[in-house]
């Protein structure tokens, strides 16, 4: 990874490197990448040798992000009446990172929150994940928070109107 490239972190959001640097651990040479999240004032710094087992991922398009809001639903994850069971398989997709995952959450947290609504902890998943495509976007387009955000919800009503979660 070089100075400028732009990656995404999952569960943080999408950001710029702005530092690769040799430091010491306790006596071994790591090299650490220092990492700017673009939609919080956070700054991230992982081993580089862990970024595979960290899913750090280069950014994808705009297109790959609003076009897996449109795949397949979850149908098993809309019908458990367990919060608990869908609170862990959503943080379990969150923690892939993946532009399909990450969309998969939010539309399927979307048709629940229509059906039946969500919890606290669901509620807070939802946002997570909304805040971390919208940083990605950000980074895409170069355009503001809400900008971004705006695509996503724009998207988002487009493809819970279009589809029932039964059907």
């Amino acid at each position: 990874m070089e100075i400028g490239k732009m990656v995404v972190y999952p569960m943080h959001g999408a950001g710029t490197i702005v530092e690769v640097e040799k430091e010491d651990f306790y006596g071994k040479e790591m090299i650490y990448c220092t990492l700017n999240i673009v939609s919080k004032e956070m700054v991230l710094k992982f081993p580089l040798a862990t970024a595979d087992k960290l899913k750090i991922r280069d950014i994808a398009t705009t297109e790959e992000i609003l076009g897996a809001m449109e795949g397949e639903m979850d149908r098993e994850y809309l019908t458990t009446s367990n919060w608990n069971k869908r609170y862990q398989a959503t943080l379990d997709k969150m923690k892939i990172g993946t532009p399909e995952e990450m969309a998969q959450v939010i539309v399927n947290l979307k048709f629940h929150d229509l059906e039946k609504g969500l919890s606290s902890g669901e509620r807070q998943l939802y946002h997570q994940a909304m805040d971390i495509l919208t940083s990605e976007i950000m980074l895409i387009e170069d355009i503001d928070y809400d900008s971004a955000y705006q695509k996503l919800e724009t998207k988002l009503e487009e493809v819970t109107s279009c589809e029932t979660p039964s059907e």
